[in-house]
């Protein structure tokens, strides 16, 4: 046990420090820093989290000047009380610095600056890349499905290595966190852990872009199922936390609300409607809306009728739907939000093996490479307009994700196997 913990912890001190490289080398590190450096401004410095100074100096990091007037200002836009959440190691730290004050023995602690941020980077790259892999496993743990070891492996270096894996990466994005959480939630849930479920359902009530449909979706399964215990501990979570937040900075809230409302004026990413309306620019605004609409209709019948089954892979599926459909709803969009597709797709690949009695491996093997081929194809072929690159780039990916997920709707709503199949089922692996 010790030589395999002496490993580990090699292992994962290698992994960070190649981090550290490459957040050196790539990353701009755009959706991690406003919260890194809010909270070492705030907790070190204090200074306000929300102000011009320090989106100031997340901007020199990220454009290596200040930012433009057309340019995002990268202002802090977390609610503290859940700030405190995400650095929690830090906050951590400054109360054991506080602590040591009230002795006479002088000891010299070193006060986190802007020399940390590269490793702090590193460090999230590592919690995210830890975050991807467990996607993938979890999508496969809830299909009922154990692959070969070999295909294993390529699933996770499929899944850290993805186009848009490695931009959430490089940008420090919160995404992967975020579902990761909420599939905990997911898990807890089915156990009938009400408690833990209420407690990840609070935390991750920020960072809408991604996680908006799913967060939704858990909601809406226990107000059906009365589960009332997960919203008193959704309460009890905002409260506390409310509540510290209330005492170390009684005014966060209209700072809050002025750095939302300054990213939103300058949130011109991703949408649907921005590439549509380049490529169609006669198509009436309601197409749109109409389309969202249906979408957001049928994923919430397909929940509610998920629910009222009693076969959980189905659930399941209706959380993998909400992962795709999230995107697709008009939120401004970064490449870095599309990295919890991850548990989509791969919630598709067991039911794809059971579809194909010959060379199931093989297929599922092609079809792992074309998805992992697809962005880079589209962002390195010489389409002469950029806007229709990214615009493929982005959309491609979740609809593609639904038309599986729809392909392989029966397999995952039909009943049980009967014994045989199930014979036949375990021979082929």
């Amino acid at each position: 046990m010790l030589a395999l913990t002496l490993l580990a912890i090699f292992l994962v001190a290698g992994l960070v420090a190649a981090n550290w490289f490459l957040a050196r080398q790539f990353g701009a590190g755009a959706d991690f820093l406003p919260a890194w450096n809010g909270a070492r401004a705030f907790l070190f410095q204090s200074a306000d989290p929300y102000g011009e100074i320090v989106s100031q100096q997340t901007q020199r990091l990220v454009y290596e000047r200040a930012a433009r007037e057309a340019e995002f200002p990268y202002a802090l836009d977390i609610p503290f009380p859940l700030l405190l959440v995400y650095v929690l190691p830090l906050f951590l730290y400054q109360l054991f610095l506080g602590f040591l004050s009230l002795f006479p023995i002088q000891i010299s602690m070193p006060i986190p600056d802007a020399s940390w941020t590269l490793w702090m980077r590193a460090l999230w790259m590592t919690l995210s890349e830890f975050g991807l892999g467990l996607l993938a496993y979890f999508s496969l743990r809830l299909a009922d499905w154990e692959p070969r070891r070999w295909f294993s492996i390529l699933l996770l270096a499929f899944a850290l290595t993805w186009f848009y894996a490695g931009a959430a990466l490089l940008d420090g994005s919160f995404s992967i966190l975020l579902a990761l959480i909420l599939i905990g939630a997911l898990f807890a849930m089915r156990d009938f852990n009400d408690e833990l479920a209420g407690f990840l359902l609070a935390i991750s009530a920020l960072k809408w872009e991604a996680t908006l449909l799913p967060w939704v979706l858990l909601i809406l399964a226990a107000l059906v199922a009365r589960r009332s215990r997960v919203f008193i501990s959704i309460g009890m979570t905002w409260f506390v936390l409310g509540a510290i937040g209330f005492l170390l900075y009684p005014d966060w809230f209209w700072p809050y609300a002025r750095a939302v409302a300054s990213n939103w004026r300058a949130d011109d990413f991703f949408t649907p409607a921005r590439f549509l309306s380049s490529w169609f620019p006669d198509l009436p605004n309601g197409i749109l809306l109409l389309a969202i609409s249906i979408l957001l209709l049928i994923l919430i019948l397909e929940w509610f009728s998920a629910l009222r089954g009693k076969d959980f892979r189905r659930v399941a599926w209706s959380f993998a739907l909400a992962f795709a459909v999230a995107p697709l709803l008009g939120f401004s969009n970064t490449f870095a939000n599309l990295a919890p597709l991850v548990f989509s797709f791969a919630f598709i690949l067991p039911f794809a093996w059971e579809r194909w009695k010959k060379y199931p491996y093989l297929i599922l093997s092609l079809i792992l490479i074309s998805f992992f081929i697809l962005p880079l194809a589209l962002q390195l072929s010489p389409i002469s307009s950029p806007l229709l690159a990214d615009g493929l780039t982005f959309l491609l990916p979740p609809l593609l994700v639904i038309i599986g997920l729809y392909w392989i709707r029966w397999y995952v709503i039909r009943p049980p196997m009967t014994w045989l199949d199930g014979v036949r089922r375990e021979l082929q692996k």
